[in-house]
Formats: structure tokens, sequence, C-alpha cells
């Protein structure tokens, strides 16, 4: 088993899930329930995943939360995509953001593509 907080993708995931929060804090309160929630919740799964699959004894369960970790990333991206038309975020935010779902799904990719070398 590995320890979650040595893994620079989960440290990449937490930041991002930290940034959704803040950013996310603006957000109509109609939203509140809705968009933000989704986002924050679907953010958050991805170092919640990594990090139980670092707890998992077997390699195939380790990989099946780490797929689904990556999984969340294209759920974040899209929601980040629909926050952006819908201008409840502006460029920069979305750009920035973007940035960071595509830094931690390289970087879960390649360490998925790690595990899967050890089995």
């Amino acid at each position: 088993m590995t320890d979650f907080r040595e893994i620079k993708a989960w440290e990449k995931a937490h930041e991002l899930t930290v940034a959704v929060y803040e950013v996310t804090k603006s957000f109509p309160e109609e939203e509140l329930l809705g968009l933000t929630q989704q986002i924050r919740l679907a953010c958050a799964a991805i170092p919640i995943k990594i990090a139980q699959g670092c707890d998992r004894q077997y390699p195939e369960e380790q990989l099946d939360f780490l797929e689904s970790a990556n999984d969340s990333t294209i759920e974040v991206e899209y929601h980040l995509l629909l926050c952006f038309e819908l201008n409840l975020l502006d460029s920069s935010d979305y750009d920035r953001l973007i940035s960071s779902v595509v830094e931690v799904k390289d970087l879960l990719e390649s360490f998925i593509d790690e595990q899967s070398r050890n089995f």
C-alpha cells in the first residue's frame, strides 16, 4: 500500500479541488444544490478515489479506483465547460482550472500505467 499523500496526482487533484471550491463560492445561490454541488462532488471524488485506491491490497482493486478517479476528471472537465458557457466562470478561471484538470489527468494516467506494469 502506498501513502496517497506521496502521489503527485493526488496532490494536484487536491489542489484542484480546493481551487474549485474557492471559485464556486461566487456561483449564484440558486446553483448551490445544482451545478455548484455537482462540480464540487465530482472534483473531490478525484483525490478521494486516488486515496481509496492506494489503500487497497490487491492491484486490480487499486486500478479500479484509479480508473474511477480518471473518469471523474472527465466529469469535472465537462462541468467546467458548462459553467464557462453559462457565464459562471470567466475565461481566466476556466483556463486555469482546465489546465489543472489536464495536468491531473496526465499524472493520473501515468500513475495508472506505472501501477499496471506492477502486476
